[in-house]
Parts: C-alpha cells; sequence; structure tokens
C-alpha cells in the first residue's frame, strides 16, 4: 500500500505495524551491494597473495636448482690436487701406462734409493745429460736436454735434496725426495720402482708443491 507523507510515497507494511520509507529500503540495498563489493575485492586480496606466495617459492626452488648445478660434486672445504706438470719437472704417475721394455732402467751396481739420489746430485753437478735421461721414459717425451737445463736452472734452481724416505721390498720400491728450490721453497718428489726380470726400472715419479709430510 503507497501512503503519499509529506509529498513522498512510502510503503507501508504491517510488521510491526508500523510503515517503512522506501529510504531505508533504498539504504538497505546499498548497504548489500557494499557488502557484496567487500567480498570480490578480500576474494581478490586473497588470490593475489596465493599467486605472490606460488611465485616466491617457484623463484626458490629454481634458484637453489640453479646453484647446485652450477657446482657439481663440490663440497665446502674440499681442496685440489698440488701434483704439478711444470716442465722440467715433469711428473709420471704411478698409474700411468708403463711399459717395461720401454722403462729406465737403474743401473745393475745401483738402487731405487742410490739412483734417485745421483739423480738430483747430477743436477746440482749441472750434469744435465745424465739427469735427463735418469728421468722416467714418459717425462723425457717431448722434452729435450737444452729445455731440461734451461727450466732447471732459470725456473727451479735446486739448492740442495735430501732423501726423505725409501721404501724398498723384493719388486717394489719407493723414494721419497724433498727438494730446496731457491725461489720456490720445498717440492717433494715420489719416485716409484718396479722390478722386472732381475732389473729395477723406474715405473713412475710425482711432484707435489711442499715438503714431504710424516
Amino acid at each position: 500500500m503507497w501512503l503519499w507523507t509529506d509529498g513522498r510515497a512510502s510503503i507501508l507494511t504491517w510488521a510491526q505495524g508500523r510503515p517503512v520509507q522506501a529510504s531505508n529500503i533504498e539504504g538497505t540495498v546499498l548497504t548489500m551491494a557494499e557488502n557484496n563489493n567487500n567480498r570480490i575485492v578480500m576474494y581478490l586480496s586473497i588470490a593475489v597473495v596465493v599467486l605472490l606466495v606460488a611465485f616466491v617459492a617457484v623463484v626458490i626452488v629454481m634458484s637453489g636448482g640453479a646453484k647446485t648445478a652450477s657446482t657439481p660434486g663440490t663440497t665446502p672445504g674440499a681442496t685440489t690436487s698440488t701434483s704439478t706438470t711444470q716442465p722440467g719437472m715433469s711428473p709420471s704417475a704411478p698409474g700411468a701406462t708403463f711399459d717395461p721394455a720401454t722403462a729406465t732402467k737403474v743401473p745393475a751396481d745401483s738402487d731405487p734409493k742410490k739412483f734417485a739420489t745421483a739423480y738430483y746430485q747430477a743436477i746440482l753437478d749441472k750434469k744435465w745429460d745424465v739427469a735427463f735421461k735418469m728421468q722416467p721414459a714418459k717425462s723425457q717425451v717431448g722434452q729435450s736436454v737444452e729445455a731440461f737445463q734451461q727450466t732447471q736452472e732459470q725456473m727451479y734452481g735446486m739448492t740442495k735434496f735430501e732423501i726423505a724416505d725409501a721404501q724398498i721390498g723384493s719388486t717394489e720400491a719407493t723414494v721419497v725426495v724433498a727438494q730446496t728450490l731457491s725461489a720456490n721453497g720445498v717440492w717433494t718428489a715420489t719416485w716409484t720402482f718396479v722390478k722386472d726380470a732381475g732389473n729395477w726400472l723406474v715405473k713412475g715419479r710425482a711432484v707435489a708443491m711442499g715438503a714431504p709430510t710424516k
């Protein structure tokens, strides 16, 4: 039922026996619309937050994977080998291919310890051709006596040496030598020998920076 009051239309309801003005109805409708808008904004905000969290998680996972891939097989505090392949002191690792037929032979009147001693003494005496031929066979490949001499004199300049250890068995032997180089401190050379047909052969030589470990 419509009722005119002060020039405005009102809807008359019988709830609690009082009329309800149209302006009250309009206010209720507006309040419901605002609530709906607030809910939509809230839902959109939650969706944005969820998307941001997912994005950050993906970035973290991808960053961690890239870091792991860039340093395969490494662990904190890992160290590298101190062996060297510098010219004139070329190592011949014990694990290298060994051919008894071409190996450097230890003279019959000598043994591994005496042989290593004679090698370094020949360097101190500047008997370059003698010392060069006493190296392991593979250490001589690609070198010349002249290049060997130049390297020993200009790069290393050994001033003294000593046999730090010698283990001589019936078929295998190891001799450890400490070399004092003029400007490069102490270096360690580990020589290995094997006995073949009753003769000692030079199997290999490994060279490393630093004094021998006890």
